[in-house]
């Protein structure tokens, strides 16, 4: 079989039209995620270099072969800062473009000043095998635990395709090729249906980046509070019943609480619905700030209604723990256009026993915490008979 260069750059070119094209679609979908946005302007640049590095003999050499890798070398650049940012990771793109620059001089050296088309496929074999072993170290090193999966088989993607660009950069070329890639031999045509296998691997790697990490973030949304970013009424209930069933089978307690913000209805009345807002998520900022207990789940029960899970907890450190969150609301403002709205929030606690449900022990401190409502507000009250009552002296209660 006759491997024709011209042939397999004219199929990479198609490939790489395709691949544009598709992720160009995927991308009009999931028009919020960036990094699919920098993905598709890789591809992009990517083809346009595949056209220009075909068209070698038509147009001139500045296009086809400084030009052509030049935009190569800056697609793999996108591409690793898409990862990046896809791992959440920082990336100055200071030592990338250094080498995108480095690149294109090398080119032009050893196409105008000592013309050598053996140094420039090795020198692009380099640079391919240098991104393609970054995007493994990148997926490797900063992996979430969520997305490991997805990370770990793109990085063997990505190594894969770094050793077959090391070993090609080991291939001879065709001695009556001259400068003409086009006639450089069979055995640089067999690492041309090679590279077109890799590249179809690392576009499904990508894809399959982007996948994993819509079904995590899916997951998330499912089972958090849009505003709040705490868990919804339904995660609460589901991970409140699993803990609460491993405290009371290691014989540990369990205490929980709900508090309700006081006259929340009139500062949505007063100042709007946007100070509601503001007013929700700097509650959620404080329970975060005073909130360290291990295992503890956080949730927006519904409203301005809010569930705190302390797992191992008992009563006495669940209402030192609601005490230090009554005070901390009282003593601080949330803030909205300049404007301080004081915050306030009723507190209930309850303590599980060993044959309480989860749900159960959510109504007894939620009727511990109505009882705080009935005692003036900005109070915390445990559930049971004879209940203690704390609430700062002098305290408005409003």
């Amino acid at each position: 079989m006759h491997l024709d260069i011209p042939t397999l750059t004219l199929v990479s070119l198609l490939m790489g039209v395709g691949a544009s094209i598709g992720f160009t679609s995927l991308m009009t979908v999931l028009h919020t995620q960036v990094v699919l946005r920098i993905w598709v302007a890789g591809i992009w640049i990517s083809t346009l270099g595949i056209t220009l590095i075909g068209l070698r003999n038509h147009i001139p050499d500045l296009f086809s072969i400084v030009v052509g890798n030049g935009l190569l070398v800056t697609a793999n650049m996108l591409t690793l800062k898409g990862i990046a940012v896809h791992l959440g990771q920082p990336l100055r793109l200071r030592w990338p473009m250094a080498l995108v620059v480095a690149y294109c001089l090398c080119m032009a050296w050893f196409a105008y000043v000592t013309p050598s088309l053996g140094t420039r496929l090795v020198v692009g074999s380099l640079q391919a095998m240098s991104f393609n072993f970054a995007y493994a170290y990148l997926l490797l090193r900063h992996s979430q635990r969520e997305i490991r999966i997805s990370c770990r088989i793109a990085a063997a993607v990505m190594i894969c395709n770094g050793t077959f660009y090391l070993l090609r950069a080991l291939i001879p070329l065709d001695p009556a090729s001259g400068q003409d890639i086009m006639l450089a031999g069979t055995s640089v045509a067999a690492t041309y249906v090679i590279g077109i296998l890799t590249g179809l691997a690392s576009y499904f790697a990508l894809l399959q980046l982007i996948t994993e990490r819509l079904m995590v973030d899916l997951g998330h949304a499912a089972h958090t509070d849009g505003l709040t970013g705490l868990l919804n009424r339904s995660a609460v209930v589901a991970q409140g019943r699993a803990s609460l069933e491993r405290c009371q089978q290691r014989e540990q307690p369990f205490t929980l609480l709900i508090f309700d913000l006081d006259l929340f209805k009139q500062i949505n009345d007063r100042w709007g619905h946007d100070a509601g807002d503001a007013v929700l998520r700097h509650v959620t900022t404080v329970l975060r700030s005073i909130t360290d207990w291990p295992g503890h789940l956080a949730a927006r029960y519904g409203g301005e209604e809010f569930v705190l899970a302390l797992p191992g907890a008992d009563l006495a450190q669940g209402l030192a723990v609601a005490e230090d969150l009554r005070q901390a609301l009282a003593y601080s403002h949330a803030r909205i256009d300049n404007q301080s709205i004081p915050v306030t929030a009723s507190i209930g606690v309850a303590t599980a026993r060993q044959d309480v449900r989860f749900e159960q022990l959510v109504r007894l401190a939620d009727e511990a915490m109505y009882r705080t409502k009935f005692d003036g507000r900005n109070g915390v009250t445990s559930a049971g008979p004879g209940s203690p009552t704390f609430a700062e002296a002098g305290d408005s209660r409003c």
